[in-house]
């Protein structure tokens, strides 16, 4: 989420610096600046996709299998019904 909105953030920017550059004051060089913000939504669209592959990567076929009914907390006290009940 927050590569859409760097990504839709800098496109924005450029193409203001594009088409309107007076609305930005402060800026020297406006070819450089429009050329800043195309990188860094380049950078972001990379970073975006570096993490989606990475993520399609590792999650796989691997199913993780839990044995539920030997699986007990030690020692857990808790409160049912109005009394105290202790599972070791």
């Amino acid at each position: 989420m927050c590569s859409d909105i760097g990504t839709t953030s800098r496109l924005f920017v450029g193409v203001l610096l594009q088409t309107q550059p007076f609305f930005i004051t402060g800026i020297d060089d406006i070819s450089t600046a429009k050329s800043n913000a195309f990188g860094a939504m380049g950078m972001f669209i990379a970073t975006f996709g570096i993490s989606l592959f990475g993520i399609m990567r590792t999650s796989g076929d691997k199913v993780e299998q839990c044995e539920v009914e030997s699986y007990q907390l030690g020692n857990v006290s808790s409160r049912s019904g109005g009394e105290y009940v202790r599972y070791d």
